[in-house]
């Protein structure tokens, strides 16, 4: 969600006058994190710019889409879920959202039919090994040209399936009519 869809990044700086990533291994990071759920800024983000074109092609693509993101960690994880939750409605996204206490954790939904576009990339790399599918969001227009790959090639091996399927039906005939 966060670097995708919604720009935490943007928020963060104009709070703080840091990228979050520059200060997380300092105490300020902490101090920061707190303030920023105890003033419900998840509720609050701006789109990531070219959000609304991504959504609105994952829209044409008749394929179930669903929202997996992080709360950070498990101490503020209902209230960045919730803030979070507040914000798709806002925003008018209907997707599932599916809120994981840690971004490590979002490995666990990886299913060889599954695609998550995310902006980082050991998160990409963890659900790829545990057998999904990623892109790494960088832009719109690269991540609707992989998009469409995978769209593709899931439809290539939907059809290759049927036509062994069917094939395998024909054979199965052919023995019952020739052996009766």
């Amino acid at each position: 969600m966060d670097g995708v869809i919604a720009n935490f990044e943007k928020r963060y700086l104009e709070r703080y006058g840091e990228l979050p990533g520059s200060m997380r291994d300092r105490k300020e990071w902490s101090t920061n994190w707190h303030d920023f759920i105890e003033t419900k800024q998840f509720e609050t983000l701006e789109y990531w710019p070219d959000a609304e074109k991504l959504l609105g092609f994952l829209a044409t693509l008749n394929v179930p889409v669903e929202i997996l993101t992080s709360s950070g960690g498990n101490a503020r994880h209902d209230e960045v879920a919730a803030q979070k939750e507040v914000w798709l409605c806002k925003h008018g996204i209907p997707y599932k959202i599916n809120v994981v206490a840690g971004r490590r954790n979002k490995a666990k939904y990886a299913q060889p039919d599954y695609v998550m576009i995310d902006d980082t990339p050991d998160v990409i790399e963890a659900f790829v090994k545990a057998g999904g599918s990623g892109i790494l969001y960088k832009d719109f227009g690269e991540c609707k040209s992989l998009l469409k790959f995978y769209m593709a090639e899931a439809y290539i091996s939907y059809i290759l399936c049927n036509m062994w399927i069917r094939r395998n039906i024909l054979l199965i005939q052919f023995l019952y009519e020739v052996i009766l």
